[in-house]
C-alpha cells in the first residue's frame, strides 16, 4: 500500500512541473507546445532582424571608395587604402554579407522545415564568430571593434542552435 501512495504522490508532483520528462502529463504537454511555438517565433524573428541587418552589406558593394574611406576614419579603423585587392575584398566581403542575409530572410519564412539547416548555419555562425574574434585582435582592431563582432556572432549562433532545438 506504501509504494501504491507514493506512486499518486509522485505522479501529482510530475504534473504540477515544467520538466520536459513528464511529457505524459496534460500540462507538460501543453506548456512545451508553448514553448515550441515561442521557440519557432523567437528563431524566425532573430533570422529576420539579423538578416535585414546583413542584407544592408548590399550597400557597400555600390558604396564609392571615398564614402567606405570616410567611414573607415570615422570608425577609427585607420585610412582604408584604396588598392584592387582592397576594392576586390571589401566588395566581396559585402556582397557574401548581403547573400548570407538572404538566405536568413528565406529560412525565417519557414522555421520548422529548415531547423537542420538552421542548426548547423548556427555552429558555423559559432565558428565564424570565433575566427573573426582571433583575426580582429591579431589585426589590431580596436578593442570595441573586436568585442562588438565576434563575440556576438558566437551568441547568435548559439541562439541559432538553443532556439532550433527548442522549436522541434
Amino acid at each position: 500500500m506504501p509504494a501504491r501512495s507514493s506512486a499518486i504522490a509522485r505522479r501529482r508532483i510530475e504534473d504540477l512541473t515544467f520538466s520536459p520528462h513528464t511529457s505524459d502529463s496534460p500540462l507538460s504537454s501543453t506548456l512545451q507546445g508553448v514553448q515550441q511555438q515561442t521557440a519557432r517565433r523567437l528563431l524566425a524573428w532573430l533570422l529576420y532582424a539579423l538578416g535585414g541587418m546583413m542584407c544592408a552589406a548590399f550597400l557597400a558593394v555600390v558604396m564609392p571608395s571615398s564614402a567606405m574611406a570616410a567611414i573607415a576614419d570615422w570608425l577609427g579603423v585607420g585610412p582604408l587604402h584604396r588598392s584592387p585587392l582592397t576594392e576586390y575584398l571589401t566588395r566581396s566581403l559585402s556582397a557574401m554579407y548581403g547573400v548570407l542575409g538572404v538566405l536568413h530572410l528565406y529560412l525565417a519564412r519557414d522555421v520548422v522545415r529548415y531547423l537542420d539547416l538552421i542548426v548547423v548555419i548556427g555552429w558555423l555562425t559559432v565558428l565564424a564568430g570565433v575566427i573573426q574574434t582571433v583575426v580582429d585582435f591579431a589585426a589590431g582592431m580596436p578593442p570595441l571593434w573586436s568585442w562588438s563582432e565576434g563575440p556576438p556572432t558566437v551568441l547568435a549562433g548559439v541562439a541559432y542552435v538553443w532556439l532550433a532545438r527548442r522549436a522541434r
